[in-house]
């Protein structure tokens, strides 16, 4: 890849990260702004700011690290008092004599002409509702701190997220996932929108895939008549009448597929169209007039695998295989996949001479949550499509829902399957490798990329953890239940702590990213 498409591909991720991500943060700040908490800043990225503007009473900033965003509500944190009884301040007042600034450092020379005090009695908070004072001077319910190089205005308690009642702040927590939900929705929607929704009724061609076994036999905008002698009416409906999808299913004998097509009018029986399997991993080419297992290995999995294409398969596990039938019906017991104690072993020829491969396959539990099949045939074409609007709707719902369970299955085999670790999942290098694949496939592949990752955002954050919002949620759920709030140091403690624990599994999830960037893992 040239540097032009590197830099290119940098800066979509971090456009579509940028989305995702304010999408979220803007969930929380709009429902707390709508709750009257104070927001003090919302912030994309971390580290130290590259830009900021204020507009009413929060700091609008880009950061340096463009990883992740936030939004600093009053309240989140334990705030210590920053002024106290016996402490020397400057006080700078209004027209209407209330006190306006605190400046926290009195011999700061920018405010000299501000009046000097000594705290004898003070009140910021106002809990009961009652006015603010330092002494005997009022102080503005939005006034400031003054620091020697910023300014920072004053949480009164009915500014705070935890002054809110439990609904407010359930609904303030809740708003980032509740966001990422809806931009998914609405990318699906635009997807399906824009790409179409399937024409199940019709058996026209669309798209023939380049290199798949029927590029060069069928041609887009062929009507398939029949498949192997069996007539189709339908791509695929739901009921006992054959379809384009039921025939092409009917793999177990091994057999090529026989198209006859509709093409100018004219009906024609096309040349035999032997299929790719796909099992464990590998892509089995099924070759005219062959019995013979050969792999077929995609250039971005060379790196991965010690196959390459043409290699013969002789057995997987100890079970030879002198043909397809063989493989089919040996895959249907194949469930389990490898363990950390046994891996898979296969024995390839190349060239006259056998070499045995292990490697680590998954079963089905893991691949069917990554929404794939343990052992499938495919062609290499696509149904037609038509636009529909309510088609659309229920297309992004369906792919909002499969999102949804993918996510949810892979969370679980982190704790029930010996497959999957904290070592397999993906971090931002992850993310950007998959969104530059996914926008070298395609607008519409970007698209349903972007809508499962603000999915997954979303569901990630939900998770009953503290530091997440979902964590925050129990808090206010024991509160509900126990009619008491908890111990508020110690639920900011716990946030804090938890917090940077997951910033070491980011770092570790990283490392293990550039790894698998540079095939070292």
């Amino acid at each position: 890849m040239t540097g032009l498409g590197i830099f290119l591909n940098i800066l979509l991720f971090l456009v579509v990260l940028s989305i995702v991500i304010c999408i979220h943060e803007l969930g929380h700040f709009i429902f707390a702004k709508k709750a009257g908490i104070l927001c003090h800043e919302f912030s994309f990225g971390m580290g130290p700011k590259i830009w900021s503007r204020k507009k009413g009473e929060t700091t609008f900033s880009i950061r340096a690290i463009p990883f992740g965003g936030f939004v600093a509500m009053a309240g989140e944190e334990v705030e210590a008092d920053l002024v106290k009884v016996g402490q020397k301040v400057r006080l700078g007042f209004d027209p209407d004599g209330q006190v306006k600034r605190i400046v926290l450092n009195p011999n700061n020379p920018a405010y000299h002409d501000f009046l000097e005090v000594t705290i004898e009695s003070v009140d910021l908070k106002g809990e009961d509702g009652s006015a603010l004072f330092i002494n005997e001077y009022t102080v503005k319910r939005d006034a400031f701190y003054v620091f020697d190089k910023k300014v920072y205005q004053i949480a009164p308690h009915d500014r705070v997220f935890g002054s809110k009642t439990k609904w407010q702040r359930f609904l303030v927590s809740f708003a980032g996932p509740m966001m990422n939900f809806v931009l998914a929705f609405f990318v699906f929607m635009l997807m399906f929108m824009i790409g179409g929704v399937a024409d199940e009724k019709s058996t026209t061609i669309s798209e023939v895939s380049t290199g798949s076994p029927a590029a060069g036999i069928v041609l887009a905008g062929d009507k398939i008549i029949s498949i192997n002698g069996v007539s189709v009416l339908s791509w695929a409906i739901d009921d006992d009448t054959p379809s384009v999808r039921t025939e092409l299913a009917k793999y177990d004998n091994a057999e090529p597929f026989i198209l006859v097509v509709e093409r100018n009018g004219v009906q024609v029986t096309l040349d035999p169209i032997y299929p790719q399997y796909f099992f464990i991993g590998f892509n089995f080419a099924s070759l005219p007039g062959s019995e013979d297992l050969l792999v077929d290995v995609d250039k971005e999995d060379e790196d991965i695998t010690e196959l390459r294409t043409n290699d013969k398969i002789i057995s997987i596990d100890g079970v030879t295989f002198q043909n397809w039938n063989e493989l089919i019906a040996f895959q249907k017991s194949y469930t389990e996949g490898s363990t950390d104690e046994e891996p898979t072993v296969l024995i390839y020829e190349r060239d006259g001479v056998q070499y045995e491969y292990s490697f680590m396959a998954y079963g089905e539990d893991v691949l069917t949550s990554q929404n794939l099949d343990l052992f499938a045939s495919r062609i290499g074409i696509s149904g037609s499509s038509k636009f529909s609007f309510f088609g659309s709707i229920k297309g992004a719902l369906s792919s909002f829902a499969s999102s949804s369970v993918s996510i949810y299955k892979t969370l679980g085999l982190l704790f029930s399957s010996n497959q999957v670790g904290v070592g397999d999942l993906s971090g931002f290098i992850g993310i950007y490798t998959i969104t530059s694949q996914a926008a070298s496939q395609g607008f519409l592949t970007l698209l349903n990329w972007i809508g499962f990752l603000s999915v997954n955002l979303g569901i990630i954050n939900l998770l009953p953890i503290p530091a997440l919002d979902g964590g925050r949620i129990v808090f206010i759920g024991y509160e509900a239940i126990t009619k008491k709030k908890p111990n508020q140091k110690f639920e900011n403690a716990l946030h804090t702590i938890v917090f940077f624990l997951l910033i070491a599994l980011l770092i570790f999830i990283t490392y293990n990213d550039i790894l698998r960037l540079f095939g070292l893992n």
